[in-house]
């Protein structure tokens, strides 16, 4: 049995089966549904309500297609690390919370990717059996046999990012992040000790993907408003692990707390509640605590609902007085600076020319007489070598009214 798809994205239809389609169907994976993309990205872009759901099934297309290209050229690997390849990509975000990455480390504070790992490993593994599951962490855990079946997944060009880059930019209406995927998928090779590739005729192609991810994170994903936005929630959810503490009894659900409580630590009931929210639980507490009886607590979730968010100050720009002087100003107007003064900083490193000889994270480009390159040493131009300066900006987010 299998199940076609439409996508916006793709021309062909995505296909469903076997495994991934009992993965689909799960509980587990539909919840993806309502975990939106971008988080509150849409607070900018108003188009940017595309879901994990989404996403995760455009990934799965591309890692088939991508094996596809592979295998036409004799690049074969057995049907059950296919299978495992295939899974993995699927339920790769599997471990998102409400609104993904805006929420992360702030309702509790463990990485995606490991909650990832504990859905696949304890709530998977019934759907899958012991050595489905088995195979899919040994991909996440790079500690397979194929290092080209991992950087497919978690590389410098893998499937994750071909497809989020595409679908961000088509749902926020910008351009940058339309790479040529197909050029890119249609010229994946793999080196003689295993790692991935790209053939030669396919290295501008990469180097549009890598200057695309570049503007998107910049134009995007580091729109100072969506860091605004960010800030916003990171004061909330703060001052409402403070009342807790402090042994208020904050209006929330049970699911909630038992995340809250877990801390760094996602014991078996705090899954279970991880498993239970999704981003219409956390609107729903917004506008519950928009009218709850603490001063803080209502002003920062009425000013997320009625969109009143943070002003953005360059903290590079403001001398050390200055910032004082904001802190002195929010006092007078009885701003505590501990949920009003947010300072985020923004970094990224569009690519990492690592060591040739390091750990397979570099962009291999094969030549015609068989060895390869690490790309910047095959480009006409030093534009990837600029490119793999690390950019950093550091922003002080505050009420505008000061």
């Amino acid at each position: 049995m299998a199940k076609y798809i439409r996508d916006a994205l793709y021309e062909d239809f995505i296909v469903v089966e076997g495994p991934a389609l009992d993965v689909m169907e799960s509980p587990c994976f539909q919840r993806l549904r309502r975990i939106s993309h971008l988080g509150l990205a849409s607070y900018v872009y108003p188009g940017a309500t595309h879901s994990r759901f989404s996403h995760s099934l455009g990934v799965m297309h591309l890692m088939k297609e991508a094996l596809r290209s592979l295998s036409i050229k004799g690049i074969r690997v057995p049907d059950d690390v296919g299978q495992a390849a295939i899974v993995a990509s699927m339920v790769h975000d599997i471990g998102h919370g409400p609104f993904s990455h805006a929420l992360e480390h702030t309702l509790v504070d463990v990485r995606h990717e490991d909650i990832t790992r504990a859905i696949v490993d304890r709530k998977l593994r019934p759907i899958l059996g012991d050595a489905l599951t088995d195979g899919i962490l040994s991909i996440f855990n790079r500690e397979s046999s194929y290092p080209f079946i991992e950087e497919l997944l978690q590389g410098q060009i893998d499937v994750d990012r071909m497809d989020y880059l595409r679908r961000d930019a088509m749902m926020c209406g910008v351009n940058y992040g339309m790479i040529d995927v197909v050029r890119i998928l249609h010229t994946l090779t793999v080196t003689d000790d295993g790692h991935l590739a790209v053939e030669e005729k396919g290295k501008h192609a990469v180097e549009g993907y890598l200057v695309g991810r570049y503007l998107m994170y910049w134009s995007v994903y580091f729109h100072k408003t969506n860091l605004s936005i960010q800030a916003l929630l990171s004061s909330l959810f703060l001052r409402v692990k403070h009342l807790l503490e402090d042994g208020a009894d904050v209006p929330m659900d049970d699911n909630l707390l038992s995340v809250i409580r877990a801390g760094n630590a996602l014991d078996e009931k705090g899954l279970e509640g991880f498993l239970r929210l999704d981003d219409n639980d956390i609107y729903h507490l917004f506008k519950l605590w928009a009218d709850w009886k603490d001063p803080v607590l209502s002003d920062l979730a009425d000013r997320i609902l009625s969109r009143r968010l943070f002003k953005a100050y360059s903290a590079e720009e403001m001398s050390l007085k200055e910032i004082e002087d904001l802190k002195t100003r929010l006092e007078e107007k009885n701003y505590d600076p501990e949920y009003y003064m947010v300072e985020k900083v923004a970094e990224d490193t569009a690519y990492e020319p690592y060591n040739p000889h390091d750990d397979g994270q570099i962009i291999r480009i094969l030549l015609k007489d068989g060895s390869w390159r690490e790309i910047t040493q095959v480009l006409p131009t030093d534009l990837l070598r600029a490119l793999s300066r690390p950019v950093e900006k550091r922003f002080i987010f505050a009420p505008a009214d000061v």
